[in-house]
């Protein structure tokens, strides 16, 4: 059997001037996009209100926040860290008790405030981001991942080999 080549060709860009422009513009101006996104983030944190939030919300939540993290180390936002990180640390607890009693999501008047604070945040950042803010936003999201600094909501238990 012969072995398999290691070569994969590379994308062609069909309209490259256009593809660098489209990352300087903003968010907001994209059609769709960020009515969509904004949406989908406020309808996640009101089920999560209403008690009726679902693993999918949480997990739309938790995006949302790590982007706006990271969104704060790039500068935009900079001075709210403080407050991303106390509402990250609600929503860490509040997942975390939330898997212990089978996936039912339920918050405190503080975590709320926190989490309401931190999304006003998220949509102020996406419309004074540019699509290539939220790419390196993304790539550093995931590099954290990768490199296993991010916070588990459930801790992997390692068995001992016997």
């Amino acid at each position: 059997m012969r072995k398999r080549s290691k070569y994969r060709p590379k994308v062609v860009l069909s309209d490259p001037l256009n593809f660098v422009l489209s990352g300087l513009k903003p968010v907001r101006d994209l059609p769709g996009v960020y009515l969509s996104v904004q949406i989908k983030n406020r309808q996640a944190l009101e089920q999560l209100r209403k008690g009726d939030a679902t693993k999918q919300d949480i997990d739309l939540l938790i995006g949302a926040f790590n982007i706006t993290e990271a969104l704060a180390v790039q500068g935009i936002g900079v001075d709210w860290l403080q407050e991303i990180n106390e509402a990250q640390t609600a929503l860490l607890e509040l997942a975390r008790k939330g898997v212990a009693r089978n996936m039912r999501f339920i918050m405190t008047a503080t975590q709320w405030e926190a989490l309401k604070l931190v999304m006003d945040l998220h949509e102020e950042q996406l419309a004074n981001a540019t699509v290539y803010d939220i790419e390196k936003a993304h790539d550093f999201v995931q590099k954290v991942i990768r490199l296993g600094k991010a916070r588990a909501i459930v801790e992997s238990r390692k068995e001992d080999p016997k």
